[in-house]
């Protein structure tokens, strides 16, 4: 009750600052720097972020780049490491001149020596459901190695394959009663190692064509060739949906009684089919015929391109589809690592951020702590957990028959759900308990650093939404501090660095424990917090 009285008064101080359409960032910081929302370029291309534009940043743009860059890749860069902090953070200087951008680029080309490794530190540390909660553990596993995954290849392969898995390309679909949760490993499995092997774009789609799981989704010859068609293809002539049922007429899936297998008789079509621009004879025929058609790459790269652009006009994201087009790419690892690292991706882009790209990014910041079931309570049943999981936002992974929607769910219910989650269980969660494994939540190591005054709130604004707290929110939320009483000699601990921590022995907060709960139940509030921006 205490902290929501102080918001009242916080938002009523600073509301000035704050306003504006939900989509917009805070207006200018005290440094002077706009980082505000902007348009994106118009008619922009795909070219690279050259290595010079990178340099011409400020500071303080570079850290949001690079953040920008972690974040959609589910990862994040701490403020203690990217910034020097006995400078300060009045201007604030780099700790080193690496090129962030390059860094990673290197990063995501190079395996793992010991991934094993890491695979057994994800089975140690975590609880998932077993095979008596029907196999959910299929979708908790794969972001508990996300979260735990250095940058690396290896990773980025299970990232595209988690982004294609939700996408209505690949999507699992488990919301089906005939598509089981272990058709979800078979699809991420077969994604990642056919992305690994440098399979082509058009072989990955092919395979996935003829496997049961895409057949559990789309269950009947008719259902399944018009869909194939006007998903890879975006064809929709539905004079070519019969002759495509009769090339697959002996593929059909099994009833519930025989657990829905797909299944192949021998009674294969042997009269020709003049459909997809060519003749079809058989049903591979027919996935050979979508999987190597024209269209399909000008329609996977606009299904990419509307989620990573999604805040682009349809004529901007048309031009960008052109220009990939141009590129040529081949694998998915082309198409990928050249949307992502594009100027008009990183510099341009703004779109409401997944939970991922919020709360992962957000929680490397801040050196935050997954408890052993945080995988497990987020991706369960409304039955099974007290907690939000992503289906209570509507984002739940893998799921849906047509997709994870390209645009986050901002609706009140969704994102009261979305707002919930990262204030309750990432920035006002702080780990009291450091030798239990249940016992979630930032811990003492984010703010024990040599900073106070308005550099510390300034270090905290970085740490979450990449900004330097702006003059107004400086003035009012240390009147705030001042009203609290902050200021006064620590009580109980200190940090290394010699700033007041823990609570004090009459149970109230000291000032930097205290102060970054305050700041951070603030941030929790603005709209910015929860989406990528445009980095003028």
């Amino acid at each position: 009750m205490r902290l929501f009285k102080i918001f009242i008064l916080v938002i009523a101080v600073v509301s000035a600052t704050a306003c504006g359409n939900f989509n917009s960032s805070v207006g200018g910081t005290s440094d002077g720097t706009d980082t505000g929302s902007g348009t994106a370029g118009s008619g922009a291309g795909i070219e690279r972020l050259s290595l010079d534009e990178y340099a011409g940043l400020s500071n303080v743009q570079k850290y949001q780049t690079a953040n920008k860059i972690s974040a959609t890749l589910y990862k994040g860069v701490a403020v203690k490491d990217f910034f020097n902090l006995d400078n300060g953070l009045t201007d604030p200087t780099l700790a080193n001149e690496e090129n962030f951008i390059a860094a990673t680029m290197t990063a995501l080309s190079g395996y793992l020596a010991n991934s094993a490794a890491y695979f057994s530190a994800v089975d140690a540390k975590y609880i998932f459901d077993e095979s008596d909660y029907s196999g959910f553990w299929t979708q908790q596993y794969p972001l508990a190695v996300l979260f735990e995954f250095p940058i690396s290849k290896d990773r980025f392969e299970i990232w595209m394959a988690y982004t294609l898995a939700n996408t209505i390309l690949f999507s699992p679909a488990v919301e089906r009663e005939s598509v089981d949760y272990i058709d979800i490993q078979h699809v991420l499995y077969r994604l990642v190692k056919l992305i690994g092997n440098g399979k082509t774009i058009s072989e990955v789609v092919y395979e996935h064509l003829v496997s049961q799981e895409n057949w559990r989704r789309f269950r009947s010859p008719e259902d399944n060739t018009r869909e194939m068609m006007e998903i890879f293809l975006a064809r929709f002539i539905d004079d070519e949906v019969p002759m495509a049922a009769i090339a697959c007429g002996n593929w059909y899936l099994a009833d519930d009684r025989r657990g829905y297998q797909l299944v192949i008789g021998f009674d294969e079509n042997d009269a020709p089919q003049n459909i997809l621009d060519t003749a079809v004879t058989t049903c591979y025929d027919f996935y050979r015929a979508v999987s190597e058609h024209p269209s399909l790459l000008p329609r996977v790269i606009s299904i990419l391109v509307n989620v990573f652009f999604a805040g682009h006009s349809d004529d901007e994201k048309a031009g960008l589809v052109n220009a990939i087009i141009d590129t040529a790419p081949v694998t998915f690892n082309d198409l990928f690592t050249t949307i992502i690292f594009s100027r008009e991706y990183l510099l341009n882009a703004e779109r409401p951020k997944s939970f991922e790209e919020a709360f992962f990014n957000t929680a490397r910041r801040i050196d935050w702590y997954a408890k052993n079931s945080f995988f497990r309570d987020l991706n369960r049943r409304l039955d099974r957990t007290t907690h939000e999981t992503l289906s209570d936002l509507r984002q739940a992974p893998i799921t849906y028959k047509l997709r994870r929607q390209t645009d986050v769910p901002l609706d009140s219910l969704s994102f009261a759900f979305y707002h919930k989650a990262v204030r309750e269980r990432l920035l006002i969660d702080r780990k009291t308990d450091d030798f239990n494994e249940a016992d979630g939540g930032w811990q003492a190591d984010f703010i024990d650093v040599n900073l106070d005054g308005d550099d510390f709130i300034h270090y905290v604004f970085l740490s979450v939404i990449s900004r330097k707290a702006a003059d107004t929110e400086l003035s009012a939320l240390n009147a705030i501090f001042d009203g609290l009483g902050y200021g006064s000699p620590a009580r109980g601990k200190t940090t290394s660095s010699g700033g007041a921590l823990y609570h004090g022995s009459d149970g109230t907060l000291d000032d930097k424990m205290g102060k970054a709960v305050v700041i951070m139940d603030y941030i929790s509030r603005l709209s910015e917090f929860y989406y990528f921006n445009t980095i003028n």
